[in-house]
């Protein structure tokens, strides 16, 4: 039986995920798949982006948790989730990025 999502080195509880929300839009959170962190990736080099409260981010993490309505960002810093609401990188990815299952 597995107990653990693994994103990258880290692993976390799976009941943690079905237990912390995001606190800006209050929907549940998961692991940001490869692929969106890509995606933000190569968005942020072409124009730098902004989080919440519009400081640039310096560097996109390698691992994040992303809300389930796919709009905001949440890095994982050493193997913690930062879950602050202004540390929050906004997202305007398209819908095709969500869960099929949120559809």
């Amino acid at each position: 039986m597995k107990n653990h999502a693994t994103a990258n080195d880290h692993e976390f509880p799976e009941w943690i995920l079905g237990v912390i929300r995001c606190p800006n839009s209050g929907t549940c959170l998961s692991l940001a798949s490869a692929q969106l962190l890509s995606l933000v990736e190569d968005r942020h080099g072409r124009s730098p982006m902004t989080n919440k409260i519009g400081r640039t981010i310096s560097a996109i993490p390698t691992q994040a948790l992303v809300s389930q309505d796919h709009r905001w960002l949440y890095p994982i810093i050493d193997g913690i989730p930062c879950l602050l609401p202004d540390e929050a990188i906004p997202l305007d990815f398209p819908f095709e990025f969500a869960d099929p299952q949120d559809r």
